[in-house]
């Protein structure tokens, strides 16, 4: 199993996701009739008109990030999300991805059309969101917050993904939501190092330090390596060995 591994702490910010890439069905046999998620499932989550449906004819997609093989994850990646993300962790208004003149969320939009959970997509929506002050980004055709609806309808047991809303919401102010989804993200998932990171963060931006250090140490015991995270409650005081 290859992993790719890709991190960046910009300020307060978190960015850590590492992405296994399993053998998953081939993209090709997903392509169908398929019912509107939106309507599939109980609406435990909010889901807003205007995210508009999860599948829409002669759209590519959607399909499970987890379960997507290598060569069904390039496809969509090498085309529309790696030299966008490449100029988003660079600050760049565009990519230099040839004859596209699209910001880098147009990219990530894309791909959170095929993949509603990639994660780091997802995450650079967020970051994006707070750099311009907007919930609609320049190149995206929905809003921000769309894009965790959806995810979170499409595959409600990736505690991945809720870790990451629930940062979304606490770095918005959001006590309530951002806990809800935490909590959500803790039941679903006891031994991925992506999830505690977030986890943690997410507590510490509502300053519900016992909580955040909670989640550090597990991520810490499961293998999290980059020092940042305890560094940084050390220096809060918070931090107890």
């Amino acid at each position: 199993m290859n992993t790719i591994s890709l991190f960046k702490f910009p300020h307060a910010s978190i960015f850590l996701v590492c992405i296994s890439l399993a053998n998953g069905v081939s993209a090709a046999l997903n392509q169908g009739h398929y019912p509107d998620w939106a309507q599939r499932w109980p609406a435990e989550d909010i889901y807003e008109p205007d995210c508009r449906p999860l599948w829409i004819p002669n759209k590519y997609g959607p399909f499970d990030y987890r379960a997507a093989g290598p060569a069904d994850r390039e496809l969509v990646e090498g085309a529309h999300f790696s030299l966008e993300y490449q100029a988003y962790l660079q600050g760049k208004q565009k990519s230099s991805r040839h004859a596209n003149e699209l910001p880098p969320a147009a990219g990530f939009g894309y791909t959170l059309w095929a993949f509603p959970n990639h994660p780091q997509a997802l995450a650079a929506m967020e970051d994006l969101s707070i750099r311009y002050k907007a919930e609609t980004l320049p190149g995206a055709l929905i809003r921000v917050h769309c894009f965790f609806q959806r995810a979170v309808r499409f595959t409600p047991d990736d505690a991945l993904i809720r870790a990451i809303y629930g940062y979304y919401y606490a770095r918005r102010g959001k006590t309530a939501e951002a806990k809800k989804q935490l909590e959500k993200a803790e039941a679903l998932d006891a031994v991925n190092i992506d999830t505690y990171v977030y986890i943690s963060f997410a507590y510490l931006e509502m300053k519900d330090y016992e909580k955040s250090v909670g989640a550090a140490k597990r991520a810490y015991e499961l293998g999290f390596a980059l020092p940042g995270l305890r560094n940084r409650l050390q220096r809060l005081g918070k931090w107890q060995d």
